[in-house]
């Protein structure tokens, strides 16, 4: 039975371990200087302090540190401080956007070593992201540059999480060898914190390879580390996997296990890993029979995991709803899980993994290689030359006698399957037909369901819009008496424009017509016309800018990245408060960056779930492969940033 096996991803910089007196000293100074520079060093001192005490507490110094105009080095420091905080309370996305900040501008700084470090917690973050083969490639190039600087801790870091990919590629053999590999530099250098990391990796390594034994081993010896550092966070992996390996054979061993993981996941306010605990809780309760239970953790699972721990996942929820005899939810999940599954074991990704394996070993060797003479690399040639000849002549003549063994045999068994061809070939008939039937039943649904929210969709998008401009024209009509009368009788006729634009839209919509505005002029000029009717009103000015695009944009695209700029603008005017609004066009390579900027209330990210408008931007940019990144604090105004790719 599979079960899901915590691991622990190492990351740059030194762990920070300090005594409360060190704290309250930080916290004293803090309380008596006055320089911004000094403030902002003395929050950051201390959110280092607080990554190994409080994950909370922590962030909220790098944050204040945040503040204050930092030179370029401690900006970069507290970029990466805020992508660690990041990391561990699960917010991937965020963490690769702080790391990236980090690096560029050590980028600026021509600075080889600590764009190899950075990439080591990129890698990290691709990892549990589930982009396997991108951490092999990242971590492979920062790898072969520490060997080649003689840099072994560094080198072993990249080897610890090299190995954890290859785990979840399911290369079991190859991850050992890689955190073997990393272990023997963490004991001569006596590291007990990277000991603490791969050691349980090692033991879940061992484990899904079939070796128990080992993997017990390995914990336990983690464990003894642990509680010598009092170290809460590598006590609650190594809890989960010992719970993970007693699942079966000692359930109740098991569930002591997973509930004391928990319980150091709470208590750390740590939101990275706990899902694994759930899941493995899960599994419990599906193996008594108690569906409903075991659903609820494997639903927590889903919204924390990616790559094959997904896939495990809506496998388990699979077997949940079938008990229940939920049979369309159930193959809801089974399809889910096919689909991913498919997509991480394409042929593609081990091809891509393939190349990367090669061409890390083969700049290893060119060293090698080079000091062969041409007389000795001209007898190699010959002698594989004949070797693969030999090879070549060996495998067509077993294919041969295959293929004629085959052939015998099938015209021994020809008789037999005449006789059954007509059975088989009846029943065939009848699960075609009950097969086209049910296709044909869920070809009427999904059509149902697709024009319902094509509908709402141009509702929304352009009916909505249009309604958002005239509320704010009669508002400011509303709320200015002593206009002139010229002036009142444009906002009158501009009304009655946005009017009839309404009627309009709700005519081509009971019609079946193509909805929204038609970007005749190109996506640029379409978007300063819909600025300019939104800017008309004194309480919001709209500037679009255009940088540098100047390569055609398909029209497909165009429509989208049109009706996704609409839907931000109407927020801005519902929502924001602002005064003022950018729209910035650029363009990078074969991407298209949208910058859409106001100066108004602005909002808590963390806190706050996104309406239907911008659940309906994300949607769009999927359709296009695009992404967004929302960047907006309390106070500050809202930054939305869209990457599409031409």
């Amino acid at each position: 039975m599979k079960k899901l096996i915590s691991i622990l991803f190492i990351l740059c910089f030194s762990y920070a371990f300090s005594q409360n007196d060190e704290v309250d000293s930080l916290t004293a100074r803090l309380n008596s200087i006055s320089d911004k520079f000094e403030i902002a060093k003395t929050n950051l001192q201390l959110a280092k302090l607080y990554e190994q005490i409080d994950i909370v507490k922590g962030k909220e110094f790098a944050n204040k540190a945040m503040l204050y105009n930092l030179n370029d080095s401690l900006l970069a420091e507290t970029n990466y401080q805020m992508g660690r905080f990041m990391f561990y309370t699960a917010q991937l996305d965020s963490a690769e956007y702080y790391f990236e900040k980090a690096k560029q501008i050590i980028i600026t700084f021509n600075d080889e070593k600590q764009i190899a470090i950075i990439n080591i917690s990129l890698g990290a973050v691709q990892l549990r992201l589930g982009e396997y083969n991108k951490t092999i490639k990242t971590l492979t190039e920062s790898a072969a540059y520490f060997e080649e600087s003689g840099d072994k801790l560094n080198a072993a870091k990249c080897y610890s999480n090299i190995s954890s990919a290859l785990a979840e590629l399911e290369n079991y053999t190859n991850a050992i060898e890689y955190n073997e590999k990393a272990l023997l530099v963490f004991n001569e250098q006596n590291l007990t914190q990277f000991q603490l990391i791969t050691l349980p990796n090692l033991a879940a390594q061992q484990f899904k390879n079939g070796d128990t034994i080992k993997a017990i081993n390995y914990n336990l010896e983690a464990e003894k580390l642990a509680l010598e550092m009092g170290n809460k966070r590598s006590l609650s992996i190594i809890y989960n996997n010992l719970g993970s390996i007693y699942l079966d054979s000692e359930p109740e061993k098991a569930k002591d296990y997973l509930e004391k993981t928990v319980q150091l996941k709470n208590e750390l306010n740590l939101k990275s890993g706990i899902e694994v605990a759930q899941g493995n809780l899960g599994y419990l309760h599906l193996k008594n029979g108690e569906f409903h239970a075991a659903i609820i953790h494997y639903n927590e699972v889903v919204q924390r995991v990616n790559g094959k721990q997904l896939v495990f996942a809506y496998g388990q929820l699979n077997k949940c709803y079938k008990g229940l005899r939920q049979y369309e939810k159930a193959l809801e999940n089974s399809e889910k899980s096919r689909i991913l599954i498919d997509s991480i074991l394409s042929a593609e990704n081990q091809k891509v993994f393939n190349e990367i394996q090669t061409k890390y070993e083969t700049e290893k060797k060119e060293k090698e290689i080079f000091e062969l003479t041409s007389e000795k690399l001209e007898v190699d040639n010959k002698r594989i030359r004949n070797q693969n000849l030999l090879f070549g002549t060996l495998g067509i003549l077993f294919l041969t006698i295959l293929l004629i063994y085959f052939l015998l045999k099938n015209s021994k068994r020809k008789r037999i399957l005449v006789q059954q061809k007509l059975i088989i070939h009846n029943q065939e008939l009848v699960q075609l037909l009950k097969t086209q039937e049910l296709n044909g039943m869920d070809a009427i649904i999904d059509a149902q369901e697709n024009e319902r929210s094509r509908i709402a969709d141009d509702l929304h998008d352009n009916l909505g819009s249009k309604i958002a401009t005239l509320k704010l024209y009669i508002e400011e009509v509303s709320t200015k008496e002593n206009k002139n009368k010229d002036e009142k009788a444009l906002l009158l006729n501009k009304l009655k424009t946005l009017a009839d634009d309404a009627y309009k839209e709700v005519r081509k919509i009971a019609h079946n017509k193509n909805f929204g505005a038609l970007i005749n002029n190109g996506l640029i000029p379409s978007i300063k016309t819909i600025s300019n009717q939104f800017s008309t009103s004194d309480k919001l000015q709209i500037e679009v800018i255009n940088i540098d695009v100047n390569k055609p944009i398909k029209n497909n695209i165009e429509i989208q990245v049109f009706r996704i700029v609409q839907e931000l603008l109407t927020n801005i005017i519902k929502h924001a408060d602002a005064t003022e609004a950018t729209i910035q066009f650029s363009q990078d390579d074969n991407t298209l960056n949208v910058m859409v900027e106001d100066n108004g209330k602005g909002f808590n990210i963390n806190e706050t779930s996104l309406g239907f408008g911008l659940t309906n931007v994300e949607k769009r940019l999927e359709k296009i492969g695009g992404n967004v990144v929302f960047d907006s604090t309390m106070g500050n105004g809202t930054t939305i940033i869209l990457n599409i790719p031409l």
